[in-house]
C-alpha cells in the first residue's frame, strides 16, 4: 500500500503529459467542492455523470497566448466545471498548452478578488500593509469620479492666440499635460478596449498606454513603416504552407499551439532554423540551431542580406521582378524610377547595397558571436527554400535598435518575393490573447482609433475645418477614393487624408465637437476640440512622470506594471508616490494592486463576451458562460458606468465650457450611439467600431455586416463555418467563412485577393506611415519615416535604412564605439529620471530574458493556479557550466544578480546547464546568462523578477524598453 507522499512521487515531465489530461478527470473529481451549492452534488455515481453530460457547453476564446486558440466551457449550475479544447475550432482543432489546461483553476480560484477594496494606510511600498476594507460599487466609483473631475480641473482648458489680426480663445486639452492615466489591458476584448481609449480621450487625455507598448511596439513601427500595417502578415495556419522557417523566438513553449502547424509543416518537409542565444524548446525541434549574442539581430540579417547581394551563387535567390513591380529599389531618392536600378548608383537598391557591405560573414561573426559557416547554411537553406517564413517575437522587439532589427527581416523578404503569397511573411507571434485587437484600438499615447494621430496641434484642427467644408467629392485618395500621389511626394495633403475621415466618424460616434465656430473662416475663427490635441507620455515615461508629480490619477485595468515593466523597481517608486490616486481593476490581487487607492474585482473571459483579435487578425466571437461570482462586475459595466458618474460630478468637454452652442451630444452617444437599438451591449459597441460606413476604427470597416449575416446580428466575429469560400481557400487554409479578418477579411496581407502567385498591385490603400498617404504604393526598403538624414553617419535613421548598432550597455568596449547605441538620451530632454547605466567592467555578464510554457507573462494568471505552480513553481537564473564553475557555484545555490539600476542584486537559484553557453564576440568569450520574469510578491507562488534587474532605455522609434538585454554582474550569495 502505497503512502499519500508515494501519490506525488511525479517527475516533471510525467507532470506536463498529465496536465494537459487531467482537466477532464479532475473536474468530475472535484465537481463536489466546486458545486456545493448546487443541486449537482447531491447525485452520486451515474446521475452525476449523467449529469455532467447534460451540462452546457459554451464556445470561447483561449485567455493566454494570441494565438486564438478554441475553447469549450462546460457549465453545470452555473459553475464552468472544465475547460478543454474546441474540437472544430480550425487552430487547435482541440489541443491545448498547459496553461489552458489549467484555465478552470483560474475561473473557479479562491484567491479571486470578489469585492471592491479601499485602501486605509496611506503609506505605500512592498512591505506596507494596504489595510484594505470591502466598499460598495457605487461608493467606489463615486471615489474614482471624484478624484478624476477634481484632478481635470486643475487643467487649462483654452488657449489665447491671435489670428487674423485679432485675439480668439481656443477650447481644447492637451492630451500630454491631462493629470489622468489610463494603462491597459490586452486581456480585455474589443469592444472594452474600444470603450477605454474613448473614456480617456473624452477625458482629454493622451496619456494612455497597455502592454503592447512593451511587447510589440517596435513591430508596428518597423513593419508599417515597411509594408503599411503593423501586424503579422500571414496567420497561424497558413504556417503549414511554409517551405522553410526562421525562428527568431521560442514558440514551443510562448506560442505552443501555433507551433503545431510549424510541426504539420515539417511533417511535409519544411526546414526549421532557430537562431536564439538559449537552446530552448524550439531549439530541440530545429534543422539548424544558430547561437548568438542578444543585440545583434539586426547584424545578423544585415549579414544574411549581404551574401544575397555580394555571393554570385546565392544572389541567384534574388526575386528580381518582385523587387522591380513591388517596392521601391528601382528608384531614386526623388522617386524616379531607373530602368537600370540594379547597377544604377543612385538607385534605392544600390545605396542600400553599399549600407551592407561591411556585414560580412566575418564581421556579423565578430559582433553576434554567430559563426560565419553557420550564417553561410542558413542562407543556403532559407533563400532556396521558398516560400520562406520568419518567425519572431520578444527576443527580436525588446532591443533599442529593435526597429532597425525588425526592417531588416522585412527587407530580407522582399528581396527574397515572400511576401504576399500563402507561407511568407514576416510573422510577429503576439503575446497575449487580445494584444492585437487593443493595439487596434489604439491604447496608445501617439494614437487616436485605426492607427490615425490626434491632431497635433491647432493648425491641423483648422485645416479639418477646411476638408469638412470641401466637396467629398474633390477629396484626394484614400479611404475616400480619388487621387492617389506620387511615391516620391510628401505633402500636407497626404497627411489630412490619412486621418481626417477617421476624426470625422468619431465626431459622430463619440458625440464631441472638432473644427473652428461657426466653421466658415477656418484661419481665423476659434478652435473648438474636445479631442485631446499632441501625444502623451509612452509608458516608460508615463511612470516617470508620476513621479514629476504630473499624474494625479492612474486608472489600471488588466495589467501588473509592477512585475512586467522594464527596471520596475522605478515603477513601485512611481506608484508609492505620494499625491498619486491609484485604481486597479483585476482578477487577483497583483504586484500592482498591492499600490492601489481603490481595487475593483474584474471578470475572466468565462463571464462575459465580445470579440478578441489573434496574432493572425482573426477577430473572434467568445460567449458568456456562467456570471461572475461575488461582486464582479465585467469590465463593459464599469467603463460604462465609470464615465456615467464622472459626467454626473459634473465633468464638461472643452465644446461645453466654450461660450458656443453645439448639436453634439456625448451622453447620447455613450456608451454608443446604437445604445437605443441594441442596449449597452458589447453587439452595440461592436457595431460602432466595424459599421460598413459609420465605422470608428477604419481597419474594422466591415466586420459588421447585417446584410451578410442577419442571424448573427451582422457581426461577422460569430462565424463559425469551417466549410472553406473557395478552392483557394480549401487549398490553403485560409478559413475565411470562420469569423472575419482585417483588412476586408484578408488572410494573407498585401494580397488583396489573395492570389497564391501574388499580384501586381501589392498594396492597396494602406502603404502608409504617419507623415505620408499613399494610393497604390510600393513596399519600403527605403523608409521616409525611418529617414532623418540631419542623424550621425552611424545612425541608420541618417539613411532611412537599417544598420547594426549595439544595446545601451554592450558588453564590448570597442563594438560599443564602432556602432554606437541608437539610445537618445530621451528621458533627460523631458527633465525625467534619467536611465542608470552599467560598465562591463562592473557588469561583466550580458542577461537576457524568456518565457516559461506554463507562465504567463507578468505571472498573475498562473503563479496563482496550483497545477501550474506546482509544474515550475520559483525563480532561477541560467548559467553555463564554464561560468559556474568560475563563481564556485553548482545547481541549486543561491546567487545574487546585480545590475546598475540594482547593485543590490535579487536572490535566485542557479541552474547550471549547457542550454546558455558563452559566446565568442569580438575575439573573446563572453557569458550570456538568462530569466524568466513572470515573479513577483504577490500571488501563490512568489520571487523576484528579472526585471527588477533589466534596463528601461527605449527604442528610439518605437519607445518599446530593451527588456532582452542588459549587463549584469552575479555572485554566489
Amino acid at each position: 500500500m502505497s503512502s499519500n507522499s508515494d501519490a506525488f512521487k511525479t517527475s516533471r515531465r510525467e507532470f506536463l503529459k498529465l496536465s494537459v489530461a487531467v482537466p477532464a478527470i479532475l473536474s468530475l473529481a472535484e465537481l463536489e467542492p466546486i458545486l456545493g451549492r448546487t443541486a449537482f452534488s447531491e447525485t452520486v455515481g451515474a446521475k452525476k455523470l449523467n449529469l455532467y453530460k447534460k451540462g452546457r457547453r459554451i464556445p470561447s476564446i483561449c485567455v493566454y497566448c494570441a494565438g486564438g486558440c478554441g475553447v469549450i466551457l462546460t457549465t453545470v449550475g452555473g459553475e464552468v466545471i472544465e475547460a478543454e479544447g474546441d474540437p472544430y475550432h480550425p487552430i487547435n482543432k482541440g489541443a491545448t498548452c498547459s496553461k489552458l489546461a489549467a484555465y478552470i483553476q483560474l475561473v473557479n480560484s479562491e484567491r479571486r478578488l470578489k469585492r471592491p477594496m479601499m485602501r486605509t494606510n496611506p503609506k505605500k511600498g512592498v512591505d506596507e500593509d494596504p489595510r484594505w476594507v470591502y466598499i460598495t460599487w457605487d461608493e467606489a466609483l463615486e471615489i474614482i469620479a471624484e478624484k478624476v473631475v477634481g484632478a481635470i480641473g486643475t487643467q487649462s482648458y483654452f488657449k489665447d492666440e491671435i489670428v487674423g489680426g485679432k485675439a480668439v480663445r481656443n477650447y481644447f486639452r492637451g492630451g500630454k499635460e491631462s493629470p489622468v492615466m489610463w494603462h491597459g489591458s490586452s486581456y480585455w476584448g474589443n469592444e472594452e478596449c474600444y470603450l477605454g481609449k474613448k473614456i480617456i480621450s473624452l477625458l482629454g487625455s493622451t496619456n494612455v498606454e497597455h502592454q503592447a507598448r512593451k511587447c510589440h511596439a517596435s513591430t508596428v513601427a518597423a513593419l508599417g513603416s515597411t509594408f503599411g500595417f503593423g501586424a503579422m502578415t500571414n496567420h497561424v495556419i497558413d504556417a503549414k504552407n511554409s517551405k522553410c522557417f526562421l525562428i527568431m523566438s521560442n514558440p514551443v513553449e510562448s506560442h505552443t499551439m501555433e507551433f503545431k502547424w510549424v510541426m504539420e509543416a515539417k511533417d511535409r518537409g519544411a526546414f526549421t532554423i532557430n537562431l536564439d542565444p538559449r537552446f530552448n524548446r524550439t531549439s530541440s525541434q530545429a534543422d539548424i540551431y544558430a547561437k548568438y549574442r542578444s543585440g545583434a539581430e539586426a547584424a545578423i540579417f544585415l549579414g544574411l542580406i549581404h551574401l544575397l547581394l555580394y555571393d554570385e551563387e546565392l544572389s541567384r535567390a534574388i526575386d528580381v521582378d518582385f523587387v522591380e513591380t513591388r517596392t521601391n529599389a528601382p528608384f531614386d531618392m526623388d522617386g524616379n524610377f531607373l530602368s537600370d536600378w540594379m547597377a544604377n548608383p543612385s538607385s534605392i537598391f544600390n545605396q542600400f547595397k553599399t549600407l551592407v557591405a561591411k556585414y560580412t560573414p566575418e564581421e556579423v561573426e565578430r559582433i553576434s558571436g554567430l559563426r560565419r559557416d553557420t550564417l553561410r547554411k542558413v542562407a543556403e537553406n532559407f533563400f532556396f527554400k521558398k516560400p520562406g517564413n520568419i518567425y519572431y517575437s520578444m527576443g527580436t522587439t525588446q532591443h533599442t535598435n529593435a526597429t532597425q532589427a525588425i526592417r531588416a527581416q522585412a527587407i530580407l523578404q522582399l528581396l527574397l518575393g515572400n511576401m504576399g503569397v500563402p507561407g511568407g511573411g514576416v510573422n510577429a507571434l503576439r503575446g497575449i490573447s487580445n494584444v492585437q485587437g487593443s493595439t487596434d484600438m489604439n491604447l496608445l499615447s501617439h494614437y487616436i482609433m485605426g492607427y490615425r494621430a490626434p491632431p497635433r496641434d491647432l493648425k491641423d484642427v483648422r485645416r479639418y475645418q477646411k476638408w469638412k467644408n470641401s466637396d467629398p467629392a474633390n477629396r484626394p485618395g484614400g479611404v475616400e477614393g480619388g487621387v492617389t500621389y506620387t511615391p516620391a511626394n510628401k505633402t500636407e495633403e497626404r497627411w489630412d487624408d490619412r486621418h481626417f475621415a477617421t476624426w470625422k466618424n468619431l465626431e459622430y460616434n463619440w458625440g464631441m465637437q472638432m473644427g473652428t465656430y461657426p466653421g466658415s473662416d477656418p484661419d481665423n475663427e476659434p478652435v473648438i476640440c474636445d479631442m485631446p490635441i499632441g501625444n502623451g507620455y509612452p509608458t516608460m515615461q508615463l511612470f516617470r512622470a508620476i513621479l514629476d508629480g504630473k499624474i494625479k490619477v492612474a486608472i489600471i485595468v488588466g495589467e501588473n506594471n509592477a512585475v512586467s515593466n522594464a527596471n520596475s523597481n522605478l515603477v513601485r517608486e512611481a506608484l508609492s508616490k505620494p499625491g498619486l490616486f491609484l485604481v486597479v481593476d483585476e482578477i487577483f490581487e497583483t504586484e500592482t494592486a498591492h499600490f492601489a487607492d481603490i481595487v475593483l474585482p474584474g471578470t475572466t473571459r468565462a463571464e462575459r463576451e465580445g470579440s478578441v483579435t489573434n496574432t493572425g487578425r482573426w477577430v473572434q466571437w467568445y460567449w458568456k458562460a456562467v456570471e461572475a461570482p461575488g461582486e464582479c462586475r465585467d469590465e463593459l459595466w464599469f467603463a460604462t458606468q465609470l464615465f456615467k458618474r464622472i459626467r454626473n460630478k459634473g465633468f464638461k468637454m472643452p465644446s461645453e465650457l466654450s461660450p458656443f452652442e453645439f448639436s453634439a451630444d456625448v451622453d447620447a452617444a455613450w456608451p454608443t450611439p446604437y445604445t437605443d437599438e441594441l442596449g449597452e451591449t458589447v453587439e452595440a459597441v461592436y457595431k460602432e467600431i466595424g459599421h460598413p460606413t459609420m465605422w470608428a476604427n477604419v481597419l474594422y470597416k466591415t466586420s459588421w455586416d447585417e446584410a451578410l449575416r442577419p442571424d448573427l446580428g451582422g457581426i461577422l466575429a460569430k462565424r463559425r463555418d469551417p466549410r472553406p469560400l473557395n478552392a483557394q481557400d480549401e487549398m490553403y487554409g485560409f478559413y475565411k467563412n470562420w469569423s472575419w479578418s482585417w483588412m476586408l477579411n484578408q488572410r494573407v496581407l498585401y494580397n488583396i485577393n489573395e492570389d497564391p502567385a501574388g499580384v501586381k498591385t501589392f498594396f492597396v490603400w494602406w502603404a502608409h506611415d504617419d507623415d505620408t498617404w499613399l494610393g497604390l504604393d510600393r513596399s519600403a526598403i527605403w523608409s521616409r519615416q525611418q529617414f532623418k538624414p540631419e542623424m550621425q553617419a552611424w545612425n541608420p535613421l541618417h539613411y532611412g535604412m537599417p544598420l547594426h548598432n549595439e544595446p545601451l550597455e554592450s558588453p564590448d568596449e570597442e563594438l560599443a564605439r564602432e556602432y554606437p547605441s541608437m539610445w537618445d538620451e530621451r528621458f533627460q530632454k523631458e527633465g525625467f529620471v534619467p536611465v542608470t547605466v552599467g560598465k562591463p567592467s562592473e557588469y561583466p555578464y550580458v542577461l537576457t530574458t524568456f518565457r516559461l510554457a506554463e507562465h504567463m507573462q507578468a505571472g498573475a494568471m498562473t503563479r496563482n493556479l496550483p497545477w501550474l505552480v506546482e509544474a515550475h513553481p520559483e525563480m532561477f537564473v541560467e548559467m553555463s557550466p564554464q561560468l559556474a564553475d568560475e563563481l564556485g557555484v553548482k545547481i541549486g545555490d543561491y546567487v545574487k544578480v546585480k545590475s546598475a539600476r540594482n547593485p543590490d542584486g535579487i536572490r535566485v537559484k542557479a541552474n547550471v546547464t549547457e542550454r546558455m553557453m558563452p559566446i565568442r564576440v569580438n575575439g573573446r568569450d563572453v557569458h550570456v546568462v538568462g530569466m524568466p520574469w513572470h515573479w513577483g510578491f504577490k500571488g501563490l507562488s512568489t520571487g523576484p523578477s528579472a526585471n527588477e534587474i533589466t534596463i528601461d532605455a527605449v527604442d528610439v522609434s518605437a519607445n518599446i524598453p530593451e527588456t532582452k538585454t542588459c549587463l549584469c554582474n552575479i555572485v554566489k550569495d
